[in-house]
Parts: structure tokens; C-alpha cells; sequence
């Protein structure tokens, strides 16, 4: 079986020959290995090591026009003769202006590893401001873009799984405001939340429907926000399960897609409402922050979903080549019976991970974890 084949097998729910293996690759270890960020690199990377690319910089796109009045403008506001640089963000409605700033660089040796100083939303004002951007957004919708991916698609061909990100309405929302103020919002003022969660599931169905439109086979929902805030299953329940259902009963009307959903931190008690959602597959199960083994999920779910993840990413940075060969076996002797697992790390490959821990993680999958 191609790489390509193994995964989809994975993923359905299937026994492929060998068990797939996809460490989350982006953009900051693909600048360290090649000095390059785009998904080519990552692609690239991938190739390096002889794992299936999944989850790299790859997005499906809408077109938008705005109005006169509204948009959003991005540079440079302070440059640092040591790399550190601070990004301005504005956004722009008739009545009022937001503003975020970003701090760039601040690791000389993982210079695109960044921090959010500053949140568009600050105050009830700037929350009416944010949802009047996101209803004029969502009319201004003329269509879908599919950017880069017929071109992912071609070129990985067999060996690589153009796999697209997808923000649920919960994330745009809490990016505006920034996790903690966020978590005091859904309390302090409920509905005004709930106001801006409306125009933001309407365009999230829109960014759903491009990938339905597009030449690719995978998905994933990144509500990692959602579920590594410690909000706490009430709380998923009531703010960021409804994307999660909104967005499967979406994708299963369409025959060969498939959607799963990129999580953080503490999942144990969420998984019961993925299996209800009908996701295809969870990832990553950390496990330093979470609250569920990989052996336990399978035993509990590994029937009904696919799992992903679990590799232990200090491993790959602060250990050596033998230290990632028992990760692997590890991983292997708890999810890989049966089907439906693929081998991820348990959150994005650090910068300073070693290639040859990456290796022998392939490797050691290629000798046993075969069916």
C-alpha cells in the first residue's frame, strides 16, 4: 500500500498493511531543516524521513469583498537588531477600529514561534465592532477558494495526505478576545457570546462547504482552543460542541470525506460526545497534559473512531535514537490492534527535535507495526 492508501485505511476504520505514521510536521521544523515555511517544505520534510505529510499549512479559502469601510491591515511595527519583531494587525468597520499586536522571534533558534501581546477585543464596544466585521464578512462571501491544493494534491500524489485546516466558529471567536478574558466572557455576558458565535458558524459552514468542494479527501477541525482552555465538559458542551456537530452533519453527507478533529490537554471526558458527533478520527492525546491513555481510548473507542497521536514529542527533541524506538513501540503496543491508528506525535514536532529520532520512529513502525 502507498502512504496515501495506508492512511485513508487508517482513518476509515480499516487494517492497512502497516501502520501509518504522520508526525505533525509545520511550518516552524520545516523552516529549521530547510529555511523554508510553505507547505512544500513541510511536504519536503516528510519526504526526509519517510513519513505520510498530514496537517501541514494546507487551507481551503473563501472569496471575500468587503464593503467600503471595513478590512484588515498587517505590518511591521518594531524590528529588533536580534530578530524579534512585533506585527500590528488592524481591523476596520465604519464606527471603530480593533487592534492586535504580535511579538515574532522572541527564540533565536524557532524565530516563527509567536505570542499574541495584544487581543482586537477589549471591551463590550469592541465586541459590537467584531461582530458587525463578521456579519459584513459572511454577506460579502462570493465563493470558494481552493488556493494551493490541486497542486498539493498532484504532487504528493501517493505518498503524502494533502490534509486542510478548518477553524470552528469557537475559535475565531475566542481569538479576538484571548482565552482567559474569553473564559470570563462566556460568563459575564453570555449572550453577547452567543451573538458573536452566530455569523462565525455561518461562515465556518462556508469554509466546511470549499473543502467538500475540493480535490482532497481529509479534513481536520482544530478545536484545540476548545478543549485545552480547561473550560470543562459543561462548558465544551454549551460553547464548542455545536461546531463540532455542525460540521460532521455536513461532511457526512458527502460520500469519501472524512473529518476529525485536532484536540489539547484533558479529552477523557469529551470523547463520548466525538463518538456522538460521528468524527473519524481524534488526535493527539498528550500525554503530559491529558487525562486519557492512548491503551485507554482504544479499549474505550478504537471500534467506532480512528485515533492519532500520543508520540511524545520531548522525546523527539531531549532524547535519543533509542528512546523514540521504545515511543514508538509503546504507541504501537497500545493503539495499533485492529486497525484505525495512525502514529502522530502528540502535538507539533518542535523545532529542536532531532531527525534522527524522527527516523527511527518510521523505522521502527516499518518493522512492527505491521499487520
Amino acid at each position: 500500500m502507498t502512504q496515501k492508501q495506508r492512511f485513508l485505511a487508517a482513518v476509515r476504520g480499516e487494517v492497512p498493511e502497516v501502520v501509518p505514521v504522520a508526525p505533525l510536521i509545520h511550518w516552524r521544523y520545516a523552516n529549521k531543516v530547510l529555511g523554508r515555511w510553505d507547505w512544500k517544505a513541510v511536504y519536503e520534510v516528510h519526504r526526509m524521513i519517510g513519513s505520510c505529510h498530514h496537517r501541514g499549512p494546507l487551507g481551503v479559502g473563501l472569496n471575500i469583498r468587503l464593503p467600503d469601510g471595513y478590512g484588515s491591515e498587517s505590518r511591521n511595527i518594531e524590528e529588533h537588531p536580534n530578530g524579534k519583531s512585533v506585527t500590528q494587525v488592524l481591523y476596520h468597520t465604519p464606527g471603530r477600529t480593533l487592534r492586535s499586536r504580535t511579538v515574532w522571534g522572541v527564540i533565536p533558534h524557532d524565530p516563527l514561534c509567536s505570542k499574541t501581546i495584544e487581543y482586537p477585543v477589549k471591551d463590550e464596544d469592541d465586541w459590537k465592532a467584531w461582530i458587525d466585521l463578521q456579519e459584513t464578512t459572511l454577506e460579502g462571501i462570493q465563493g470558494v477558494s481552493h488556493g494551493t491544493i490541486a497542486e498539493a494534491v498532484e504532487m504528493m500524489g501517493e505518498d503524502g495526505m494533502p490534509s486542510v485546516g478548518l477553524s470552528p466558529a469557537f475559535t475565531m471567536v475566542m481569538a479576538a478576545r484571548g482565552m482567559e478574558q474569553f473564559l470570563i466572557d462566556i460568563h459575564d455576558c453570555p449572550d453577547l457570546i452567543d451573538e458573536a458565535l452566530k455569523p462565525c458558524r455561518e461562515i465556518m459552514v462556508r469554509y466546511v462547504d470549499s473543502f467538500l468542494a475540493a480535490p482532497v479527501d481529509v479534513a481536520w477541525l482544530d478545536i484545540c482552543w476548545a478543549t485545552g482552555a480547561v473550560m470543562g465538559p459543561k462548558n465544551f458542551e454549551r460553547w464548542a460542541l455545536p461546531d463540532v456537530v455542525q460540521t460532521m452533519d455536513r461532511v457526512k453527507q458527502v460520500p469519501g470525506k472524512v473529518m476529525g478533529l485536532y484536540t489539547l490537554g484533558r479529552i477523557g471526558k469529551l470523547m463520548p460526545m466525538f463518538v456522538d458527533a460521528g468524527v473519524h478520527f481524534v488526535e493527539t492525546f498528550e500525554p503530559n497534559e491529558g487525562d486519557i491513555t492512548l491503551a485507554e481510548a482504544k479499549r474505550r473507542y478504537g471500534d467506532r473512531m480512528c485515533l492519532m497521536g500520543n508520540f511524545d514529542c520531548l522525546v523527539l527533541a531531549f532524547g535519543d535514537v533509542d528512546d523514540a524506538r521504545r515511543e514508538a513501540r509503546r504507541c504501537l503496543n497500545e493503539a495499533m490492534e485492529g486497525g484505525g491508528y495512525v502514529m502522530v506525535t502528540a502535538d507539533e514536532v518542535p523545532a529542536d527535535a532531532k531527525m534522527d529520532n524522527l527516523k527511527a520512529m518510521v523505522e521502527t513502525v516499518e518493522e512492527y507495526g505491521r499487520y
